[in-house]
């Protein structure tokens, strides 16, 4: 089917002309609607800030309680905290005063085995002496370092000593030098043999 002669007669203006009517209208809705929208939220607008305001005023003072809460509760912290630690340093001046005789032992050997490790350790990373000295105050370091875990941590000398530990001692001491010395013997003689 063709187009009927009423729209032959109307050219193209009169579409053109219709459409503009129509864009028109709608624009004239499209503003009306959106001048009604922003009047409603111009007029609710206030009343939503005034309302947001109270409330963020209400916040940031509660906000402000919490904080001076918190500073108070810090304060009375601090002063116990320093009271505490006045009461702290009178119990540890009294009990470093008051140490018996059986801690004394282990505090004095514990400092003698600091002071014997920390020797062979200091000449092995700096290296102020040649290697055959050091290797021999490492060796002396390490004998004496026996004798005082006896001393001390074991409570072993020979005037209180029963018999039975004096042997007990003296066949340990025996059993590492051959144990030791054997190893040394061992890696001597294979190393003569390998250097033929």
């Amino acid at each position: 089917m063709g187009p009927s002669p009423e729209d032959t007669d109307r050219g193209p203006r009169s579409h053109l002309t219709d459409i503009g009517r129509s864009l028109r209208s709608h624009l004239a809705d499209t503003g009306r609607a959106l001048a009604s929208h922003l009047g409603r939220i111009g007029r609710e607008l206030p009343g939503q800030l005034r309302h947001i305001g109270r409330g963020l005023l209400s916040l940031l003072t509660h906000i402000g309680r919490g904080l001076t809460h918190i500073g108070r509760g810090l304060t009375h912290v601090g002063r116990g905290l320093r009271s505490s630690l006045v009461g702290a340093n009178r119990s540890l001046r009294s009990y470093l005063a008051g140490i018996d005789r059986d801690l004394r032992p282990y505090l004095i050997g514990f400092a003698l085995a600091l002071i014997l490790t920390a020797i062979p350790f200091a000449l092995v990373a700096f290296k102020p002496l040649p290697k055959a000295p050091t290797l021999i105050i490492i060796g002396v370091a390490a004998a004496i370092q026996v004798l005082v875990h006896l001393r001390y941590f074991l409570h072993l000398d020979l005037t209180s000593t029963p018999r039975e530990n004096l042997v007990a001692i003296v066949f340990t001491a025996i059993l590492i030098f051959l144990m030791v010395g054997g190893s040394f013997w061992i890696m001597f003689d294979l190393h003569s043999r390998m250097a033929m």
